[in-house]
C-alpha cells in the first residue's frame, strides 16, 4: 500500500497521465508521418532517378541529333562546294549567307570576305537591281535566264542563272538564292559553230567563184604572155604589163589560197623526222633573206632531237612551216633574228612541239586574239589567209598552236604536233 501511495504522489509530483497521454499520441503519430516523409522521400528518390535517367537519355538522344545534323549540314556544304554552279544565298535583309567555291571562281571575290556582307555592296549594280534582290523583294522567281555578271576585276561573264525563294516549312520567307553557270565556253562554241558555218557556206561558195574568177584569170595571163612576147625589150609598155601579170599571179594566189582554206583538207600521214623538215625550210628562208637584203640573223636550235619522228603530212607541214617562217622575216624590216627551235620538253608526251620565233615589231594585244582569223591582216598588201590556213593545217594533224607577242619585242609561235 505504501507503494500505491507513493506512485501516485510521483505523478502528482510530475505531469498529469492526461498530459502523459497526450504526449504519447503525440510521439505516435510523429513516427507516423516521419515514416509516411520517409517513403515519400524514398518515392521521390526513386523518381528522381527516374528523371535522371530519362534526361540522360534525352541528352543523349539530343548528342545524337545534333551529330547528325552537323553530318547532313557537312554533307549538303561538301556537295555545294562541290557544285560547278556558283550559289549565292542572302536572308531575308539582303546579307550574304552562302556563297560557295564556283561562285568564288566565276566573279573573284574570296568566300570569306563576301559572307555576312550585304548583297548590293558587293555586287553593286548601277544599271538595274539585282536578280537575287528583286526575288527577295517581289517574290518572283527566274527561270532559265541569262544575263551579264561583272566580277571583281570589272571583267563581264555571261552566266545563266536561276533564281528561288527560300522558305521554312511552315512557308516563312528565309532569303532567297541565286544558282549561276559561266557560259563562257558555252558562247565560245557557239561562236565557233556559227564561224564553222559561214566557212562552209563561203567554201561551197569560193568553188564557185574560183572556177569562175580563174577561166578569165587564165585567158589574161595567155594574153598578157603573148603581148609580151610580141613586145621589144626596150619597149616601155613591157613595165605595164609586167604590173599586169604580177596583178594575175597574185589573184590566182589569193583564189588558190581561198581554196585551201575552205576546202576539206585531205593528207597523207607518214612518220617523217621533225629536224629534217625544220632544216629543210630553215635553208630556203635564209635564201629568201639574202634575196630581200635584209640583216636577219637565223638560228637552229633542233640539234639534239635528230630521233624525233612526228606523224604528218609533210607537204602541208612544209607549207605551215614555211608561211611562219616568211611571215617573221616580214616582221623584221629593219632585221633581226630568226630562231626555229625544238622545245626542250619534246617527247615527255604525246605531242612534240616547236616555235618559230622572230624580234620583230610584234602584234599588238587588241588583234592577238584575232590573228588567226580568216581574211583578217595588217598588212598593206595582205590576204589575211596565210595564218589561217597554217592553223588549219596543224589541227588537220590533231595538233595545236598558240602565239605569244608583244608590241616592239617580237613574236613567238608555238605548234605541236602528234608524236610518232
Amino acid at each position: 500500500m505504501s507503494g500505491a501511495v507513493e506512485a501516485e504522489g510521483s505523478i502528482g509530483a510530475g505531469i498529469s497521465a492526461e498530459v502523459f497521454e497526450s504526449l504519447r499520441q503525440a510521439f505516435v503519430d510523429f513516427q507516423v508521418r516521419s515514416e509516411k516523409l520517409e517513403r515519400a522521400y524514398g518515392a521521390m528518390q526513386e523518381e528522381f532517378k527516374k528523371v535522371n535517367l530519362e534526361l540522360d537519355r534525352k541528352n543523349l538522344a539530343l548528342e545524337d541529333s545534333l551529330a547528325k545534323q552537323e553530318k547532313v549540314e557537312t554533307y549538303l556544304d561538301s556537295i555545294l562546294q562541290a557544285m560547278d554552279n556558283g550559289v549565292v544565298g542572302v536572308d531575308t535583309e539582303g546579307v550574304i549567307t552562302h556563297f560557295n567555291t564556283a561562285a568564288a571562281l566565276i566573279t573573284g571575290f574570296e568566300s570569306q570576305t563576301v559572307q555576312g556582307n550585304r548583297y548590293s555592296d558587293v555586287f553593286a549594280d548601277k544599271k538595274e537591281e539585282s536578280a537575287i534582290l528583286s526575288t527577295l523583294k517581289n517574290g518572283n522567281e527566274i527561270k532559265r535566264d541569262e544575263r551579264i555578271l561583272w566580277t571583281k576585276s570589272n571583267q563581264p561573264v555571261p552566266i545563266r542563272y536561276h533564281t528561288a525563294v527560300l522558305k521554312d516549312r511552315s512557308g516563312r520567307k528565309l532569303g532567297a538564292v541565286e544558282i549561276f553557270s559561266d557560259m563562257s565556253r558555252v558562247k565560245a562554241l557557239e561562236k565557233e559553230m556559227h564561224q564553222a558555218k559561214t566557212m562552209a557556206a563561203l567554201g561551197e561558195m569560193s568553188a564557185t567563184v574560183a572556177h569562175e574568177i580563174r577561166n578569165p584569170l587564165g585567158a589574161m595571163g595567155v594574153w598578157a604572155g603573148l603581148l609580151e612576147r610580141d613586145m621589144e625589150q626596150s619597149d616601155p609598155r613591157r613595165k605595164t604589163l609586167g604590173r599586169i601579170t604580177e596583178g594575175i599571179s597574185k589573184l590566182n594566189k589569193i583564189v588558190s589560197n581561198l581554196l585551201v582554206y575552205t576546202r576539206p583538207m585531205a593528207s597523207e600521214f607518214r612518220k617523217v623526222p621533225l629536224y629534217m623538215m625544220l632544216e629543210e625550210i630553215v635553208d630556203f628562208t635564209q635564201i629568201e633573206i639574202e634575196r630581200l637584203g635584209r640583216d636577219i640573223t637565223v638560228e637552229k636550235k633542233f640539234s639534239g632531237f635528230e630521233e624525233l619522228h612526228v606523224l604528218v603530212d609533210p607537204e602541208k607541214i612544209n607549207q605551215a612551216v614555211i608561211n611562219l617562217c616568211l611571215n617573221a622575216v616580214q616582221a623584221m624590216e629593219e632585221g633581226g633574228t630568226l630562231s626555229v627551235e625544238i622545245e626542250k620538253d619534246a617527247g615527255e608526251s604525246r605531242y612534240i612541239s616547236f616555235s618559230v620565233c622572230d624580234t620583230g615589231s610584234g602584234i599588238s594585244k587588241e588583234n592577238l586574239s584575232k590573228i588567226f582569223d580568216p581574211f583578217f591582216t595588217t598588212k598593206e598588201d595582205g590576204t589575211g589567209l596565210g595564218l589561217a590556213i597554217v592553223k588549219k593545217i596543224i589541227e588537220s594533224h590533231g595538233g595545236l598552236i598558240d602565239i605569244k607577242s608583244e608590241r616592239g619585242k617580237g613574236t613567238r609561235i608555238r605548234a605541236f604536233l602528234p608524236a610518232a
